[in-house]
């Protein structure tokens, strides 16, 4: 009886202790990643170089006067390329991420995708990275100053991919693909 008496405290103290930590407060990154929508692939390789000591072969310190030749029709690779987040270096930029997903257009980081671990509330997502409720694209200049909305930054969501998880995604710029181009189309 004292086993099963024991093993219900102990499950009891699991199941606290897991609410705790989604009731806790959720700690700010510790690295600002708003600050990285719309840089270019050189611009971020030398930051991730300088701040995390992480090397991208092709991306860091040394490449100079990069530009993106890439056309979305033509060479699409080229396009869409960019330096891949390592995700052994995810809890470098927030304590619960294991994941880190950049989106690369044009020259520009287009998006950066986070996975927490836990379930976390938008509110607390947001208020952890300093993210205002509503799209800039739905504010007028005068608001997008008052919310204190970065300029690099169009919109943000986040989302719940599986149990457990919370993903919060900044967007800098819309999507552009081939098919928003009419690549392929006659003419």
């Amino acid at each position: 009886m004292k086993k099963w008496i024991a093993f219900g405290l102990l499950a009891v103290s699991s199941m606290a202790t897991a609410q705790t930590t989604v009731d806790a407060a959720l700690a700010a990154p510790r690295i600002d990643v708003r600050s990285w929508l719309r840089m270019s692939p050189a611009d971020y390789g030398c930051f991730t170089e300088k701040t995390l000591g992480y090397r991208d072969t092709r991306f860091n310190c040394a490449l100079k006067g990069y530009q993106n030749r890439g056309d979305i029709c033509k060479t699409p690779d080229a396009y869409y390329e960019g330096p891949e987040f390592p995700d052994r270096l995810a809890t470098d930029v927030h304590p619960f991420a294991t994941h880190v997903v950049l989106s690369w257009e044009h020259g520009n980081l287009q998006a950066v995708s986070i996975t927490l671990k836990g379930t976390w509330s938008e509110a607390q997502v947001r208020q952890a990275f300093h993210l205002p409720r509503a799209a800039a694209s739905k504010l007028s200049i005068a608001e997008q100053k008052a919310h204190a909305w970065p300029q690099n930054i169009m919109d943000t969501d986040v989302q719940y991919p599986t149990q457990g998880q919370t993903a919060v995604t900044l967007i800098g710029f819309d999507h552009m693909g081939a098919a928003d181009v009419g690549c392929g189309e006659g003419g």
